[in-house]
Parts: structure tokens; sequence; C-alpha cells
């Protein structure tokens, strides 16, 4: 009878695993925001749609990283709770605006929120091979599968919104995926030894808990944190973080950004049409997967050390500059991204 009960709960909590990560997230594509002499619009697109979406926005202002108050109600359009079409579009008329909007001193900033997750736009990469020279030497990288990338860094909010679903405290979260490292319970492991709650620079009793961090605006990149946090992280999105293969094609090294408060990763493509995400060097450098090329050894029992893309906006690194370091290892210039693969 004791034998049938753990054969029970083992496959209960097999078939919770397998639920957990067959999560499938929506995928916010396309957004074109225009503003006219009477209205702001903006026109999206979503895959994978999923009932119980909404659609949101926020309107910041850039120098004072304070978001003004938006009356939604009076939103037109596809605005909050959506139904699945192939477009979508919602308008804000000018009046419900703060005086004298415009995008060189405010960012409007679309997203969905889909089971307390927040997504923001993302870039769809196709399969296939991707090249660019450097110093006169041609570099190709293949994608072996259609996959989206986040075009911006994961940002305050989005990891507010992991902490506050308890994201800190169900294992399966943590697990690590099989080949990464050795023991897929390891970075469950290292969150009990540290008692891990938040990132470093963070306090819970702070509102927001952001408020001391060096990034502490609500499209800040979240930084100061372990590999692991970020592979939770990821893995409660439904998504993974990028490798070196995923980095290196979207990296276009002559095309930089360095927007202390709006840094996306791109909004067009690369004149020869070869670069399907800009701008990768960013605010901070970010965690990356294990590569499959890398010859990292072990650090610990169960652990191998990590990349992350060294590129930021305070050290001008050459194309695509990657470090190493301990999957323990938090920096206040180290944040992340995160990758969907196609369904």
């Amino acid at each position: 009878m004791k034998n049938c009960f753990k054969i029970f709960v083992f496959l209960s909590l097999l078939l919770a695993f397998g639920n957990l990560f067959s999560f499938q997230p929506p995928i916010l594509l396309n957004v074109n925001e225009h503003l006219s002499d009477s209205s702001l619009v903006i026109k999206y697109k979503i895959e994978n749609f999923q009932n119980g979406v909404e659609a949101k926005i926020n309107i910041l202002q850039k120098n004072t990283k304070e978001i003004p108050a938006l009356n939604e109600q009076k939103i037109i359009g596809d605005y909050g709770k959506i139904e699945e079409k192939e477009n979508y579009q919602f308008e804000i008329l000018i009046n419900l605006l703060p005086d004298n909007f415009n995008f060189q001193e405010y960012t409007a900033f679309p997203k969905i929120i889909f089971q307390d997750r927040i997504y923001y736009e993302m870039e769809k990469i196709e399969k296939g091979k991707y090249s660019f020279y450097q110093d006169d030497e041609k570099k190709v990288f293949e994608a072996a599968k259609d996959f989206y990338i986040s075009k911006f860094e994961v940002s305050n909010e989005q990891f507010v919104a992991f902490i506050n679903t308890d994201g800190y405290e169900i294992k399966e979260y943590w697990l690590v995926k099989k080949g990464v490292m050795a023991n897929p319970e390891v970075g469950w492991n290292f969150q009990g030894i540290f008692n891990m709650s938040a990132p470093m620079d963070w306090n819970l009793n702070d509102s927001p808990y952001w408020k001391s961090a060096p990034s502490n605006f609500v499209y800040g990149p979240v930084t100061n944190l372990r590999w692991f946090e970020a592979n939770a992280f990821c893995n409660w999105m439904g998504s993974s973080l990028p490798d070196l293969n995923d980095i290196s094609i979207c990296f276009s090294f002559d095309s930089v950004e360095n927007d202390s408060t709006y840094n996306p990763a791109c909004l067009d493509i690369d004149k020869n049409g070869e670069f399907p995400l800009h701008f990768i060097r960013s605010n901070v450098s970010e965690w990356l997967i294990l590569s499959v090329d890398s010859n990292a050894p072990p650090c610990g029992p169960g652990c191998r050390e990590m990349f992350y893309l060294m590129n930021n906006s305070n050290t001008p690194y050459e194309f695509p500059d990657k470090g190493v370091s301990c999957p323990l290892y938090r920096n206040v210039i180290l944040g992340f991204r995160y990758k969907i693969l196609c369904f």
C-alpha cells in the first residue's frame, strides 16, 4: 500500500512538472506606434494567443522616469481583455495623454499580461543561416529552429511579478535543463542554501521593491541576480535564456544604442537585411545559457560556469564578447533577456 502511494505521489509530481514546462506563453509582435494631432494609435499582433490575455500600456516620462496617470476606461479598441484576431489596435485620444506628449520626452510602452506574467514585444528569428563580416572575415551562424527573442532586457516590473507569484518558492521553476548542468536540482539546492528571495539590492519591505537598486525605475533592467534566478524566471515565463549562438545571430557590431532610460534591442533590420535584431549592446551585460561549444569546467558539485554577454553601455566590447562565471556571481550591470521557441 505504501509503495502504491509513493508511485501515486511520483506520478502526480511528474504530471505537475510536465504541465509546468508545457506552459505556452502569448507572443507580442510587430508593435507600431503612430502619433497624430488627435490620438496615439498602437497596432500590434499576438502569436500563440491564449484566453485571458490582457493588453496594457504605460506612458513613461523619460527624464523623471515617472508614469503619469492614464484613464484606461477611455482607451478605444483592443485594450484590456481581448479576443483572438489577426490584427489588434487601440487608440488613446490626445486629451488623455500628458500635455505636449511627444516621443522625444515620453515612451509609450505596450505589453500583454497573461496569468500574472508580463510580456513585452519580441522579435521573431527565422530558421536559417545568418552571416556578417568582421575584420574582412565572414562569420556564419545558424538558427536550427524559428525562435522569438525579447527586444528588451527583463525589467524590474516583470521580475516583481515573478516574486509576487511565489516564484522563489516553487521548486520546479528552479530546475536546470538536462545537459546544462550535471545536477538538475542544483539551482533549487542553492536557493535553499542562500535563502534567495530577491535580487541583491532589493528590499521586499520597500515599495517598490527595486527602490534602492541602481536601476530603480519600472522599466529598468533587473540586475544583481544570480544565473539560477534568471533561469527560474525564464522557466516561469515559459521561456529560456538565449545561448551564445542566438545572441551572435542577433548582434550587429556597428549598431549601437545607449539610451539610459529606454533601450530596445531594435525596431528595424540591418541595411543589408542580415541582422534581425540590433542594439544587443545595451544597458547591461546579460546572462546566457551554457553555449553548446563551451568547454567551461565544473565550478562545483553538479554545477557549471555559465556564459554571459559582456557588452554593455559602460564598456565598448567587440563583437560579441562573452565572459564566463560561476552561476552564483552577481553584478549591478548584469541582467538578462529571454527567448521562446516557436510552437
